[in-house]
């Protein structure tokens, strides 16, 4: 019989798309094994991020809408419970940072008694201890806190990323010309349009040492930026031949491949970034970010350059990062900490808990 397996997480403005981009990640190798996949949404501005990834993707997944508050899970209960007096999935997998331990002690109260749920969570903030069947946590240091999981995934192999970064043979050249700049789903301190600013327009003094080595930046639009924003990052690319756009990208890897170093947001493409090795300076705009990436400096997997919010010097260390990695071939190589298989792992596991 063919397992179901319902899949809980959020995305908007405020969170950003990198919850769903992973669980979608998740889904995908999951329904290439037999698994009937669902996905448990709170709201509809979740609804358009799964959309708007799905079609990016040309993968599409089932999906209900509980209407409830995305930042308070406890109003899930009801609508879960009304779910469930229909059908019963056989795993429950949520991510959101929002829910907590009772969430779960909750969740079981509200299944028939004739019938076994068993619940796995993503948890990439180190939260707490989870009453879980499967715990996942994919961070460099995961903490020492799961004790209530019978199965735990812990540290980056277990990251869930596209197939596409699985195996890449990355070549590091002897000269710098093109940079990866992304913020992920959202921009919220315009990050990038600083950068463009700074590098190409700006009065810096490294702008003349970049237009001289003709340095190339491929920028990544995400799914959640403001159409006024994506207008003035828009007229950039048109005043700057150097400037590529990408709002949709087939290849990511491939992209990646392609260039020399990255400028990143803390998150899931910090990771893509690590499985193809591109070398990267990465900088923070939530508390939880800050954590994560400040991990990745410490291990020398990738330079932190500091949180959007409160570093008013942050768009010029990382100018002085990149003029400094250009002619450096040795600065430009970094240290590969993740397989890509991650994705493949967290299948494995659930399947052999669901036999």
């Amino acid at each position: 019989m063919q397992k179901r397996i319902w899949i809980n997480t959020n995305g908007n403005g405020i969170v950003a798309t990198g919850h769903i981009r992973r669980c979608m990640t998740i889904a995908e190798e999951l329904k290439k094994r037999g698994a009937l996949v669902e996905f448990i949404l709170p709201d509809e501005h979740s609804a358009d991020v799964l959309a708007k990834l799905s079609g990016e993707d040309g993968i599409f997944f089932d999906s209900k809408i509980m209407h409830t508050d995305y930042s308070k899970p406890m109003q899930d209960l009801p609508v879960l419970k009304g779910y469930f007096e229909e059908i019963v999935p056989d795993l429950l997998l949520c991510d959101s940072g929002f829910i907590t331990p009772e969430y779960f002690t909750e969740v079981q109260k509200i299944v028939p008694k004739d019938r076994i749920l068993l619940t796995g969570y993503i948890d990439d903030l180190d939260r707490d201890d989870y009453p879980v069947n499967l715990v996942i946590n994919y961070n460099i240091e995961p903490g020492d806190i799961y004790e209530s999981a019978a199965h735990k995934l812990l540290g980056a192999e277990f990251a869930p990323l596209r197939e596409q970064f699985c195996q890449f043979d990355y070549n590091v050249s002897e000269m710098g010309k093109r940079a990866f700049l992304s913020s992920g789903g959202t921009d919220p301190c315009h990050v990038i349009g600083k950068l463009l600013t700074e590098i190409y327009e700006g009065d810096s003094p490294y702008r003349k040492t970049l237009d001289i080595t003709g340095i190339e930046c491929e920028v990544i639009v995400g799914a959640l930026f403001e159409p006024e924003y994506v207008d003035e990052l828009s007229e950039f690319a048109k005043r700057h031949t150097g400037i590529t756009l990408h709002d949709y990208v087939e290849d990511m890897a491939e992209l990646m491949g392609r260039c020399d170093f990255a400028v990143s947001a803390g998150g899931s493409t910090l990771y893509e970034l690590c499985a193809i090795g591109v070398p990267t300076v990465v900088y923070s705009m939530t508390d939880a970010q800050a954590e994560l990436v400040e991990s990745f400096d410490r291990i020398g997997a990738a330079k932190y350059a500091g949180d959007a919010r409160y570093d008013h010097r942050l768009v010029q260390k990382i100018v002085t990062w990149g003029t400094a990695a250009i002619g450096n071939r040795g600065f430009r190589s970094r240290i590969n900490i993740v397989d890509g298989k991650g994705v493949y792992k967290i299948a494995d596991a659930i399947f052999e808990i669901l036999k």
